[in-house]
């Protein structure tokens, strides 16, 4: 499977809320909270992974979407607001690839850091932010609701090993990112 990480844009929106929509204990952001992010280009950079379809890139031809991930671009760090995989794509590097993009965006921003909460109880996360260079740092108690239950706030290093060898190549052909 060939995936491209790109920068999410307004006409991802229905499938980006579509891939929220698998999860029940997600935040749901929604169709207005995706697109409040895309309009704040210098709070966050918004990503989504796109299976490249088998014609190849023609007109009016889009993949199906594998994942989204928001970073939040603070003064000093990356908060990861939010990476997702729809039940179908777990487990075949579409997370990885996504967090690759945004660390690789971090760098670009010279975070030292990033930042993300997780809910306690979702173990999977868990064991992924790990195997991927993060550690509880925190508790953040009753942050989610709907279930009400606490996060483990979790860190990693920005100049910690690439992800990926050559990094995801999400800055590519995403013209300038605001400064």
């Amino acid at each position: 499977m060939k995936l491209e990480i790109r920068r999410m844009v307004e006409a991802d929106l229905a499938r980006v809320v579509a891939i929220e929509n698998c999860w029940d204990y997600l935040s749901k952001w929604g169709e207005k909270g995706y697109l409040k992010v895309l309009r704040e280009p210098c709070l966050y950079c918004p990503l989504v992974a796109e299976v490249e379809s088998a014609g190849g890139p023609s007109a009016g031809e889009t993949g199906a979407l594998a994942g989204a991930a928001v970073l939040a671009l603070m003064v000093d760090r990356g908060e990861l607001c939010n990476l997702m995989v729809p039940p179908r794509y777990l487990g075949k590097g579409v997370g990885k690839r996504l967090l690759a993009g945004c660390m690789e965006v971090a760098r670009h921003w010279r975070f030292s850091r990033i930042f993300l909460e997780v809910r306690q109880s979702n173990r999977r996360a868990i064991r992924f932010y790990r195997r991927n260079g993060f550690r509880i740092v925190s508790r953040r108690s009753n942050y989610y609701r709907d279930p009400l239950e606490d996060a483990w706030v979790m860190e990693r290093a920005t100049a910690a090993e690439p992800l990926s060898p050559g990094g995801s190549g999400v800055l590519q052909g995403m013209g300038a990112l605001p400064r």
